[in-house]
């Protein structure tokens, strides 16, 4: 773990700016319920935690970085939230067994194996949100580079494999961010035994 927690930890003490929350979550807010449980996976300082936690849901967000979470930790106290910090290698071992969530976000991070067991983490009736660049973004920003990035029309082929879970949207485009990304929003139909 302490080679990729030292990369990111030097990124993170390089650059502490708390960007905004991604345009993403606002575009989809509408499939959100109006309480519940949520976990930004890879979520760095919380940029998109804070989010959630300024609107009532119980956060937690997980991350490799300990300076990326005492940063969100110190914004969440500086807004009068509360976010649940957990420092994990993703790469590594995906998310924690004995914890389920109602949402679960997934922004600028790619870890397909993460996608795939949505359903693992999820309750019932759980939204798996994510949002990731694509090769065409490579026409206009040389970052994330091609290994971080989703095929072209990789999003369509991970919506129809996901085990267990509704679409409620999928599609990929250039967004305002000036980014070209794929969106997915799933849901959890029910419990496997």
């Amino acid at each position: 773990m302490k080679d990729s927690e030292g990369l990111w930890d030097k990124r993170y003490s390089d650059n502490p700016i708390l960007n905004p929350p991604s345009e993403f979550l606002e575009e989809f807010e509408q499939y959100l319920p109006r309480h519940g449980t949520c976990i930004d996976i890879a979520g760095g300082n919380g940029r998109n935690a804070l989010w959630f936690a300024k609107r009532g849901y119980t956060t937690s967000v997980i991350d490799i970085s300990s300076v990326a979470l005492n940063q969100a930790s110190r914004s969440a106290q500086s807004q009068n939230v509360e976010i649940e910090c957990i420092q994990w290698d993703i790469e590594k071992n995906l998310l924690p067994s004995e914890r389920k969530w109602d949402i679960a976000l997934l922004t600028l991070f790619l870890n397909r194996d993460i996608l795939k067991t949505a359903n693992e983490y999820l309750n019932v009736n759980g939204l798996l949100l994510f949002a990731q660049p694509t090769m065409k973004n490579l026409e206009r920003h040389e970052h994330p580079n091609a290994r971080f990035l989703l095929e072209p029309s990789e999003i369509f082929q991970i919506s129809k494999s996901l085990s267990n879970m509704e679409v409620l949207h999928v599609d990929e485009a250039w967004r305002a961010s000036e980014r070209h990304e794929a969106w997915l929003v799933c849901k959890k139909k029910f419990e496997q035994t």
